[in-house]
């Protein structure tokens, strides 16, 4: 029996949906029993969630969640820990460390470059520090890893590359017609989503921009976070409150990103986005920006359109492409489909952790 103990610090995106598959899959075939660390109030189920502890994104606070990790993993067993994040990846390997236990870390994310002063400098010394803390870190994309590889040195050749997969195939429950006209659309109008944090990170004001220029289209945003009352206000400054619905959380994604003519990131960083992973197996076209791990997702001009960031115009115009051609907007999903699944591949990521949790 070999037990592994995932650990993840406050995720509510596709992180903590990715530890939720891993463990649900594994935990209790072939001789791995899997649990969780990780913060209480997810907004979904975590299966084996069975130690609530909260590591704190800054640079304070994390000897007490070291010292509650060594308990676990000293006392009940575990042969590996897999940490997920920089700094859930620090703090479980200081405690594996101390108590003998395996370690593995995924780096779903860099620190990017909104992320300024003190804070900036001890995350940039973070990113080498959990690879030489780890026996070996698993990075979601080639982006992520060469990175990685130039700030870790010697330590770089503990570096791989593991798509996350595409999980289960996303279905949506309802017709399309029934969720455009809960958004209040008549039928010559265009369904623009996205699937967004309100943060920062995803440069929801490009896309408020971009949607000017494209007549007849509405924007859905479902999602989150401390930006909203900003971006509302931003919303009726630009005169677009017709044409901007804020969703909050939704539990129903799958059914507004099918019913959606396009789906659509302007986000200024991104690791491999599982949203836009879901989008595509969905059959919806995806127009994003070209950053992080979204080239390995998206093939500008074959499976979708790609921009650059902080772009709106060309932003815009990608939009009125996709939505302007119905011919063009099928091939791009149909090759994505093909891709996608060809590339993250789950059944692949799957055999690759269990050999490495199995200390292979």
């Amino acid at each position: 029996m070999t037990r592994v103990l995932q650990v993840l610090g406050r995720s509510a995106g596709g992180i903590a949906r990715h530890v939720a598959q891993v463990t649900e899959t594994l935990d209790g075939t072939d001789g791995f029993t899997v649990d969780v660390a990780g913060p209480p109030g997810l907004p979904f189920a975590m299966p084996n969630l069975k130690y609530p502890v909260t590591i704190p994104d800054g640079g304070r606070g994390h000897l007490e969640p070291i010292r509650f990790l060594m308990g676990p993993l000293r006392d009940d067993g575990y042969d590996v820990v897999h940490a997920h994040g920089l700094r859930a990846g620090i703090d479980a390997c200081v405690a594996a460390r101390r108590v003998g236990v395996r370690r593995l870390v995924t780096i779903h994310n860099l620190v990017m470059g909104e992320t300024k002063g003190r804070l900036a400098g001890l995350y940039g010394l973070a990113e080498p520090a959990v690879v030489r803390l780890s026996d070996k870190t698993l990075a979601v994309s080639e982006e992520i890893a060469t990175r990685l590889r130039r700030r870790a040195g010697r330590a770089g050749d503990r570096i791989e590359v593991l798509y996350l997969g595409i999980g289960e195939t996303p279905e949506a429950t309802r017709p399309a017609a029934e969720v455009r006209a809960e958004l209040g659309l008549d039928e010559a109008s265009r369904l623009i989503v996205t699937v967004s944090r309100l943060q920062p990170q995803k440069n929801l004001p490009v896309m408020f921009e971009a949607l000017r220029s494209v007549n007849g289209a509405v924007l859905a945003i479902a999602g989150q976070g401390e930006l909203e009352a900003e971006l509302r206000a931003l919303v009726t400054d630009m005169g677009l409150v017709d044409r901007v619905r804020f969703l909050g959380f939704r539990a129903d994604v799958a059914d507004l990103v099918a019913a959606a003519d396009v789906f659509c990131l302007s986000s200024v960083w991104e690791g491999v986005p599982l949203a836009v992973q879901e989008a595509i197996l969905l059959g919806t076209p995806v127009v994003g920006t070209r950053v992080g791990g979204m080239p390995e997702i998206v093939e500008n001009g074959r499976t979708g359109r790609l921009v650059e960031p902080n772009n709106h115009v060309a932003l815009s115009a990608a939009l009125r492409e996709v939505l302007g051609d119905a011919g063009l907007a099928k091939a791009y999903t149909d090759a994505a489909g093909v891709a996608l699944r060809a590339r993250f591949s789950t059944e692949r990521m799957l055999a690759r952790l269990k050999e490495l949790y199995a200390g292979a």
